[in-house]
């Protein structure tokens, strides 16, 4: 089985709707606020945290806005941070802090024992403080297993069926920044940019910090503060929609030109991104590596995550190790492709040997591609250029791919 969330975009629409929307988010803020407390409470005097069940027990009648699974739902959530940090400072991590804050607002979540659909609505019971009946624009793909509700979304969590995709060809995928994504299967290869991405970074980086630059010379609550509290939000939702509607669009040409492929991807977030700049690692850190690998698990015949240490910089032809920029040239054989190519190239060696085996070839075709624009043929014709016609060859790459 698998799953999938589907996302609404939503405000309460009456002042009823407020009222059981408010007074539920502030109950379930309540309750989180209450165990961050207790927590700390416990910690100072070296006391065993109580179990799931027994902190269930303890909450019985005492959130009354709240609904009897939405309650034990929180309190999951909040021990399941509180074990995921303890077995994170067990491991060296002394960085990592239990849950500290005490919240105002806070996201409900249902079960599907709770959340029930009736004539294509649906009913979201909150105790004392009412319930939330919200029309269903969209048919659900499979079985309701969970609904988180939140300021401006609703957002469904579905059990759906895992249908047979027989494997027709193995691909590597290498994950970057200015190129979002290299994918090949030894024959030819794409390469799809990720300026774009990048621009939406920074463009909300910037913005994000100037709004909290304005607003820590404001006092908090006041009416000044909630203004660019608001710009902020309606800032960050339009970048998330960006880099979503990006990354879709990009895994989509992968899968255009490697129908039904199996892909090896490398781990993103290794122990060599820890040794990068600081402007180096911002970028990584911002990238949207793990989203990427969720949608080409989801739209191909899976995705495999493997070491990727050395992969850009190992030649695959004679096996040399060499460091380059965004053109790739081995010094020992004359090999010269774009980097990200050669990288792809090794991911799938490791995915399929588990090792960087020397005397592979490198890709004849390479194609250049972005995710919302591509003017010429579709990625999986069988017009690709040439490597030759793109200047891949062993003498004078191009000045684009260069500078790219």
């Amino acid at each position: 089985m698998s799953y999938r969330t589907i996302e609404i975009h939503r405000m309460p629409r009456t002042a009823t709707e407020w009222h059981t929307f408010t007074a539920s988010r502030k109950e379930a803020a309540r309750l989180w606020s209450d165990l961050v407390e207790r927590h700390h409470r416990l910690r100072r005097l070296h006391l065993k945290w109580p179990s799931k069940s027994r902190w269930a027990r303890w909450c019985k009648g005492r959130y009354p806005g709240l609904s009897a699974q939405s309650t034990q739902q929180i309190i999951g959530e909040f021990c399941e941070a509180v074990n995921s940090t303890r077995q994170l400072r067990k491991n060296g991590h002394k960085e990592a802090r239990y849950p500290w804050k005490r919240l105002r607002y806070r996201d409900v979540v249902y079960t599907n024992q709770d959340a029930r659909l009736r004539d294509g609505k649906l009913i979201l019971p909150h105790g004392a403080s009412g319930t939330l009946r919200i029309s269903m624009p969209v048919a659900l793909p499979g079985r309701l297993m969970e609904v988180r509700i939140s300021m401006a979304a609703v957002r469904l969590i579905c059990e759906i069926p895992d249908a047979p995709r027989p494997q027709k060809i193995v691909i590597g995928v290498d994950l970057g920044v200015n190129t979002l994504i290299a994918a090949t299967d030894g024959e030819k290869a794409i390469l799809v940019s990720g300026r774009g991405a990048k621009a939406t970074v920074q463009y909300r980086n910037k913005r994000l910090a100037s709004c909290s630059h304005a607003q820590s010379a404001k006092t908090k609550g006041s009416r000044q503060w909630k203004r660019l509290q608001k710009r902020k939000a309606r800032m960050l939702a339009k970048t998330h929609c960006r880099m979503r509607d990006l990354t879709h669009k990009a895994t989509r040409k992968v899968v255009e030109a490697f129908p039904d492929a199996t892909c090896f991807v490398g781990k993103p977030f290794n122990d060599a991104a820890h040794t990068i700049g600081r402007r180096q690692a911002q970028q990584v850190s911002s990238a949207c590596n793990r989203q990427i690998i969720g949608q080409l698990d989801y739209k191909t015949a899976g995705a495999i995550e493997v070491d990727e240490h050395y992969t850009s910089q190992t030649c695959p032809v004679c096996g040399e190790r060499n460091k380059g920029r965004r053109i790739y040239r081995c010094r020992r054989c004359g090999q010269t492709a774009p980097r990200d190519v050669i990288g792809s190239v090794n991911i799938l060696a490791v995915g399929q040997h588990h090792s960087l085996i020397p005397g592979r070839s490198v890709p004849n075709a390479v194609i250049c591609v972005h995710p919302v624009k591509y003017p010429g043929l579709s990625p999986g014709s069988s017009g690709g250029h040439p490597a030759s016609s793109l200047g891949l060859s062993q003498e004078a790459p191009p000045r684009s791919l260069l500078s790219d």
